[in-house]
């Protein structure tokens, strides 16, 4: 008896041992759509730093929303064009350094395809005096490797608070 009852355990022990591996395909794919979105994403941060609007303004899809800093708004295409645009006449030049690229993931914690950006953008103003602000935003993409929303978090009043010193 002593024997069948520890064969048994050990048989139930092996069988709950013996699991078959999670599918990780699709976080795989995700992976793969967030890397493909992050050089998509990066490339848009260059093309701004140039002041490329029409080269940055490609990069988005027609369909934009556009949630700026320190609003709840969404916000169009063409209201995303004047934004950026205000930005550019408004300043010489930026960096934006320590770019770090995460990617975003759905309910069950599986990459999506969205790219989460933190960093710090550096700027110089046409009046010469320098701003400094952390940045965060969302990005989500459609098939065609196209941002469809771009989420924007960082201290809007700061940067023009640093202006006035």
């Amino acid at each position: 008896m002593k024997y069948i009852v520890n064969l048994t355990f050990l048989l139930f022990i092996l069988v709950s041992c013996n699991q078959n591996a999670p599918d990780t395909s699709a976080f795989d794919k995700g992976l793969a759509m967030f890397e493909k979105n992050k050089a998509i994403a990066d490339k848009t941060f260059d093309l701004f730093i140039a002041k490329d609007l029409d080269g940055m303004m490609d990069m988005h899809s027609e369909d934009l929303i556009w949630s700026p800093a320190s609003t709840t708004d969404t916000l169009s295409k063409e209201a995303f064009r004047e934004g950026m645009m205000g930005w550019m006449s408004e300043f010489d030049q930026f960096t934006f350094n320590d770019r770090q690229y995460y990617p975003g993931v759905d309910d069950n914690f599986v990459p999506n395809g969205s790219v989460r950006t933190y960093g710090t953008w550096i700027g110089t103003h046409k009046s010469g005096k320098q701003t400094i602000t952390k940045y965060y935003s969302v990005l989500e993409f459609n098939e065609e490797g196209k941002i469809t929303a771009d989420l924007e978090y960082f201290d809007l009043g700061g940067v023009w608070d640093q202006l006035e010193d």
